[in-house]
């Protein structure tokens, strides 16, 4: 008797070949025809950044009404959120491009991520402490509080870095109290400090000092007259934790305030801390105190030490565009509810799913066919 094999070359090699055609395009067609899906917290990231424009239109009018010219060349989307590159109450350098990029109330959804994932509920307390800095980031960090739910204990420096709120008659403090006025945020303030150099505007001007020490009295606000960082560092600890009886769940830092952060002096891509040169916090959220920040004295370390995570927004331009794709420096205002952070690709399951049963059909008619041909040349 003669033994039985199936021999795939009994049948015209065109099954074969088609076969693999098809598998072959059908793999490209689902390859190349993804759907877009809502992102995790899509409808909380929708309100967030909505509620930042409100915010960035709200603060804009604030300088109209106060006959502030808005510098179109350093501000292009005329959003009013920007100063200008040198005045009496600027604290440090700092960059045009960085500062245009946060011209993006879409970064309120980035940071309703970070504050989820950092395991936050509505009603839970948090930490927020901001400078003059990056008006923007304050701004989408609060509409995200706010939508949220959270409740957050603040403190604020006044002074300000290039191109941030360092205009002498439109500070942080300005639009804040604007943003009150209107309502968009109604949040008490428990301390507001000078912030720059030392946490007390170290190497300014006198009279512009002075200035933003009259500006602070006249906004009501309690001063946090720091001696020096580590002054205003424990001052800032007692206001946060003394506040009231619920326990601070996160720790939240928008700008560089030495005492929030520990940053002081950039060296090569890096900062140095009490003499020796480290890495930088990283932006996001943080869990527990790096290794090279291990001997770091401030606010947030503070708060990772007693198990409290941090979440950071400051050194974020290389995250903001290559990391969480957001435009750089646009010219224009991001259209809200557009991007990664609020959808991303994935392949068309039920388009993988027909395909494939598609393939496996074909392959079994194959087999159907081939079983002829071998009865067929074995008889």
């Amino acid at each position: 008797m003669k033994a039985v094999y199936w021999h795939a070359h009994h049948l015209p090699r065109i099954f074969i070949i088609l076969l693999c055609v098809f598998n072959l395009l059908g793999l490209s067609y689902v390859q190349t025809h993804p759907v877009m899906v809502k992102a995790d917290y899509y409808q909380e990231k929708v309100a967030a950044s909505k509620l930042a424009q409100q915010a960035f239109f709200a603060v804009k009018a604030a300088r109209i009404k106060k006959k502030i010219a808005i510098n179109r060349f350093v501000d292009p989307q005329q959003s009013g959120l920007i100063g200008e590159k040198l005045t009496d109450i600027t604290s440090d350098q700092g960059d045009i491009y960085t500062k245009q990029t946060t011209i993006n109330p879409n970064i309120a959804a980035l940071f309703v991520s970070w504050l989820k994932e950092a395991g936050l509920k509505q009603g839970d307390t948090v930490a927020l402490n901001t400078t003059g800095s990056f008006p923007a980031l304050n701004i989408a960090m609060l509409s995200a509080i706010k939508t949220l739910g959270l409740k957050p204990r603040i403190v604020y420096s006044v002074s300000a870095s290039s191109y941030g709120a360092n205009l002498p008659n439109f500070t942080w403090l300005d639009m804040y109290q604007a943003l009150v006025k209107d309502k968009v945020f109604t949040y008490p303030v428990l301390g507001v400090s000078l912030g720059g150099s030392r946490d007390r505007a170290h190497g300014m001007n006198p009279k512009a000092r002075k200035k933003l020490v009259a500006h602070i009295a006249a906004s009501n606000y309690p001063f946090i007259d720091s001696l020096h960082t580590r002054d205003g560092i424990a001052k800032r600890i007692a206001l946060l934790e003394t506040a009231s009886k619920n326990p601070v769940r996160a720790y939240i830092n928008v700008g560089g305030s030495g005492a929030s952060v520990g940053l002081k002096k950039k060296l090569s891509g890096q900062v140095a801390i009490s003499g020796v040169a480290v890495k930088s916090l990283a932006s996001g959220l943080i869990r527990s105190v790096p290794i090279s920040l291990i001997n770091t004295n401030s606010v947030a370390m503070h708060f990772l030490n007693q198990g409290v995570p941090v979440v950071n927004a400051h050194n974020m331009m290389h995250e903001l565009i290559g990391v969480y794709h957001f435009p750089r420096a646009p010219h224009y205002q991001p259209v809200i509810g557009w991007g990664n952070q609020f959808y991303h690709q994935r392949y068309n399951q039920e388009l993988a799913i027909i395909v494939l049963v598609l393939s496996v059909g074909l392959f079994i008619l194959l087999a159907v066919l081939s079983r002829k041909y071998m009865l067929k040349y074995t008889r």
